[in-house]
């Protein structure tokens, strides 16, 4: 941590570290790479052409980091970081799993608190774990590093992943709903004067509506764009890799992620960030690290990590309350409702029919049951041998059918009743808008 004219400057760094057992390549290997070079030792080998300030020191003040799934790469990774981050923190709340936040530190954490998102993908799509893991938001609160400076708020989140771009494998829904709750979590810290920090793998590109949420709806900037401006991401599709990193901040799918480089050079893409209150803080540093390669196995991870370094701000009086944001704000704001709106509107038919077929299957396994119950009494007598076929034909039905209802009845219920509390919540802010722009006329 240093300091400019008696301002502290902070040095984050968020890093999706790809530590999924059983799945991720040389997870043991790229995790214990990762947390030797946190801990200030590394012999990765930097990628040729790019700018010294992508790879080098490794020192932070605050280390957010995602998919950190296995407790033995977390106690690898507290060995190797305890000399140089004495207040760390993994979150465990979750289903089968905990939601792979983590923190480390050099500034004392004064409290933490997890928030887990009520709408995040289905029990059904078990082999993508989303919902089994329980995406989430980690919230870490920071003691103030000077006497009169306002104290930090850290909120780690990784959002639900897109498995496809459009339709419901895109789960565009769910990070909306995701982003929404997030915002209103930082809104609150805000209001509560802290200078908040989201960090983290939100999976949203700039100008999505999550990525709208998390900015117009807080007044939050993303340190990137403090930084280099609004940039124009079809020309950074068309840039080389390198000028990708260098200029577009490209932490996924760049194909020179060695486990990424099989995909097309206008597919890299800045899904990492750092999105900060700016009236407390300002971007004075930003760049990609963690981008060298590990001798014989390749990247630390599928993503870049993200750093960026942070100012606070001198203490003001007062809050800049709603009430004088100006007419254009409270327009953009009214329009991102609307899309919400239509977000959840058209999902909510999916959710919908996810829960009426499935119930059905429930219904249709109990008649079956019944129906095989009767069938087994007239076939037994003819061939004993299919008394065997309808008992393992019973148990599928029974099993799959009984999954499906609980999921119908259960999860269904809930996840429509989720819905429809976001859908009031966005109603609310949009009449609270409306009213604003009614006073300013």
């Amino acid at each position: 941590m240093s300091a400019n004219d008696g301002n502290p400057e902070i040095r984050f760094l968020t890093f999706n570290t790809w530590g999924l057992k059983y799945v991720s390549k040389f997870r043991k290997q790229r995790l214990r790479a990762i947390a030797e070079k946190l801990g200030g030792q590394s012999t990765a080998l930097p990628i040729h052409g790019l700018s010294e300030k992508h790879s080098g020191s490794s020192e932070y003040d605050v280390v957010a980091l995602q998919e950190i799934w296995c407790k033995s790469d977390w106690d690898y990774i507290e060995q190797k970081c305890q000399h140089r981050y004495p207040y760390r923190r993994l979150y465990y709340s979750g289903i089968l799993a905990g939601p792979g936040l983590a923190i480390l530190s050099k500034i004392p954490i004064e409290s933490t608190f997890l928030y887990r998102f009520p709408i995040n993908g289905r029990p059904s799509a078990f082999f993508r774990g989303d919902w089994y893991v329980g995406k989430s938001v980690a919230v870490t609160l920071l003691r103030p590093v000077t006497k009169n400076g306002y104290p930090l708020a850290i909120l780690n989140s990784h959002m639900h992943a897109p498995y496809a771009a459009s339709g419901d494998a895109a789960y565009y829904c769910h990070r909306s709903c995701q982003a929404w709750d997030l915002s209103k979590l930082a809104n609150l810290y805000k209001l509560a004067g802290y200078a908040v920090v989201i960090v983290g793998d939100l999976n949203s590109k700039p100008g999505t509506l999550p990525h709208k949420f998390l900015t117009r709806e807080t007044g939050f900037m993303d340190s990137w764009e403090q930084l280099h401006g609004e940039q124009d991401l079809s020309q950074i599709a068309r840039m080389d890799p390198l000028q990708q990193i260098e200029y577009g901040g490209t932490t996924c799918d760049s194909i020179l992620n060695t486990w990424r480089s099989m995909r097309e050079p206008g597919e890299a893409c800045r899904l990492d960030y750092a999105l900060i209150d700016a009236s407390r803080l300002q971007t004075v540093f930003a760049s990609l690290k963690f981008t060298e390669r590990i001798p014989e196995i390749g990247s630390f991870s599928d993503h870049f990590a993200y750093n960026c370094t942070l100012r606070l701000r001198d203490r003001e009086p007062g809050l800049v309350t709603e009430e004088e944001t100006d007419r254009g704000m409270i327009s953009e704001r009214l329009q991102n409702y609307d899309e919400m709106l239509s977000v959840l509107e058209n999902y909510e038919k999916v959710a919908k029919w996810q829960r009426a077929w499935r119930g059905t299957h429930f219904w249709l396994t109990v008649v079956c049951i019944v129906v095989v119950h009767v069938a087994i009494t007239f076939t037994a007598n003819r061939a004993g041998w299919s008394s065997v076929f309808w008992v393992f034909f019973l148990t599928v039905i029974t099993v799959t059918g009984l999954i499906d209802g609980l999921i119908s009845f259960l999860f269904g219920r809930s996840e429509l009743r989720a819905l429809e509390e976001v859908s009031r919540e966005v109603k609310d802010a949009k009449l609270h808008g409306y009213r604003l722009l009614d006073n300013k006329i």
